[in-house]
């Protein structure tokens, strides 16, 4: 596919997976890559305080107007674990409904060609990630009703990744992911302090390289039933602790903790493409981007 001449715009790419996928889509298109992300966007010199909250109708129809993009990369979303999810799911689940619901009307109503929606693999298993699965599940089934009442408008596609990680999140979140979260930990505390009922949970682990890759293959392709963008290897928490833990040259000690655990195993269908990074060389690509 020939993306010289495309206007590609990235929601979320500020974000981990975000800004690879922006670096990836700058080597395909040049200067015809833009980004909005939550207080920020490169669509034009906005002075609007609310400038990047696509939580906002207005906000959304003022960037899609403004440019005619060709393909939208839907990433934008709210960072959460399970502890948070729990805890506080109204702000998860309320503005993920309306991030997703403006841009998936907005790019009809603006001629986009190509809209790639980022759900996730939480979606298959509702019953164990139960805020997160629903508020996915409720973005995904809005684009079958678009593809229903206009066959012939903008071509929608989706993907689920699965547990993310990369050297582009941000360390200091306290609702980071497991992978993200064990090394800030690591790096700050010295060792590891694990919770012994969580030590052997699994997860699938995939770098935000090889999703941003999944996400490209996606919109060139534009599969119409959702793909799994995942590593097909489930890792225990125990050893992806131990490998940390190696590289970092610290300590893992085991304590009863009474942390919120996420599923206990998620099944695994198909991956969409072959991961490029092992998780070897992905962690240790993490820590000398947060050491650097």
């Amino acid at each position: 596919m020939n993306w010289r001449n495309k206007k590609v715009l990235v929601t979320g790419h500020l974000g981990m997976i975000g800004k690879e996928l922006y670096e990836m889509l700058l080597e395909l298109c040049g200067d015809n890559v833009y980004g909005i992300d939550k207080s920020y966007c490169d669509t034009s010199d906005c002075s609007n305080p609310r400038c990047g909250d696509l939580s906002y109708k207005d906000v959304v129809e003022m960037y899609l107007s403004q440019i005619k993009f060709d393909y939208v990369f839907h990433l934008v979303g709210i960072k959460g674990n399970p502890k948070m999810t729990k805890e506080r799911p109204v702000d998860f689940i309320g503005p993920m409904l309306q991030f997703d619901t403006n841009m998936i009307l907005a790019a009809q109503k603006y001629g986009v060609k190509r809209f790639l929606y980022t759900s996730s693999i939480a979606v298959e298993h509702p019953e164990t990630d139960w805020f997160p699965a629903w508020a996915k599940r409720t973005g995904e089934e809005l684009i079958k009703a678009m593809r229903v009442q206009y066959p012939k408008g903008t071509k929608y596609c989706i993907v689920r990744p699965s547990n993310a990680y990369g050297r582009f999140d941000n360390f200091n979140n306290p609702n980071a992911m497991v992978v993200t979260s064990l090394i800030s930990k690591g790096i700050k505390d010295k060792k590891l302090i694990l919770d012994k009922c969580g030590v052997e949970q699994e997860r699938d682990l995939i770098n935000a390289k090889d999703v941003a890759l999944g996400m490209i293959k996606a919109i060139e392709d534009m599969p119409i039933e959702p793909v799994n963008l995942s590593s097909g290897r489930l890792v225990r928490i125990n050893d992806l602790a131990k490998l940390i833990a190696r590289e970092l040259n610290i300590k893992i000690e085991y304590k009863d903790l009474g942390m919120t655990l996420g599923p206990k195993k998620k099944i695994l269908r198909h991956p969409y493409i072959k991961p490029t990074i092992s998780l070897e060389d992905g962690i240790k690509e993490v820590i000398y981007a947060i050491k650097k």
